[in-house]
């Protein structure tokens, strides 16, 4: 299915001959000398060539699509051409997220991936100094993947992300990865948060201060600046909720590009 401006679904079918694809997946490092990044594109529709250009529909831009291979195990193969059903690795493109599509239509756009809400918060440092650069890098690209989520606490002058994640296994994987693909060692600590919700697009910070949070809660931005309450339990989550009942509160993050 795909969303269109003009009608709320339609099916898209490998017959219609329009490129379309979506991105599915995204794996750091796989190349530890380049330190690059892949994002694997499902081909739905139309014919893939290398070199085209198409359109980025989360962001609205026009790219070229010159680097695509078939990837199995550690080797890989240039692709010139695909069609549905092929899958491809496109590397060099930083701004693509899990679940983007890409088209040369700008009215075909597909519906995300399903997403789940998180549960679980730590805060990941740095014990070691002189790996910080190794540190940032490797968590840099692993939360490009969607291996955790991370948020940045308002008024606050810590540089430390908070991570949330749907269990905790999430994060002893990038713990281990961390550790093996960067060198970089990484100290984990609970965060005393059970409960987020993103707020309204568009929420000021005005409307942040002038919002009484329950104690032990706290506002945040998610990476693309949206933003989110904190709260300790569920409780005070609804506290929250009913004494701000224009504040609508969502499980999950707008989608991108509108």
């Amino acid at each position: 299915m795909a969303d269109d401006p003009t009608a709320s679904h339609r099916f898209i079918g490998p017959e219609h001959p329009v490129f379309s694809g979506f991105i599915f997946k995204i794996q750091a490092n796989m190349d530890p000398k380049h330190r690059d990044r892949i994002a694997f594109v499902r081909v739905v529709s139309g014919k893939f060539e290398r070199d085209m250009v198409v359109i980025h529909v989360q962001s609205g831009k026009k790219v070229r699509l010159s680097s695509s291979h078939k990837l199995f195990g550690n080797e890989r193969e240039t692709v010139d051409e695909a069609f549905p059903g092929d899958i491809i690795g496109l590397v060099g493109h930083d701004g693509f997220g899990i679940g983007d599509t890409l088209t040369t239509d700008p009215k075909i756009r597909y519906d995300e991936i399903p997403r789940f809400t998180p549960e679980v918060f730590e805060y990941f440092h740095n014990p070691n100094t002189a790996k910080y650069k190794q540190f940032r890098q490797g968590l840099d690209q692993l939360l490009l993947e969607g291996v955790a989520q991370a948020f940045h606490l308002t008024n606050t002058a810590s540089r430390v992300p908070l991570l949330a994640a749907v269990g905790p296994l999430q994060f002893e994987v990038l713990q281990y990865r961390l550790e093996t693909e960067y060198n970089a060692e990484a100290r984990r600590e609970p965060a005393p948060f059970q409960v987020v919700r993103w707020l309204p697009v568009g929420t000021t910070p005005e409307e942040l201060e002038t919002s009484s949070l329950p104690t032990g809660a706290r506002f945040a931005h998610d990476i693309d600046q949206n933003a989110v309450a904190l709260f300790p339990t569920e409780w005070a989550m609804n506290y929250f909720a009913q004494n701000h009942p224009k504040l609508t509160l969502n499980p999950l993050a707008p989608k991108k590009g509108g």
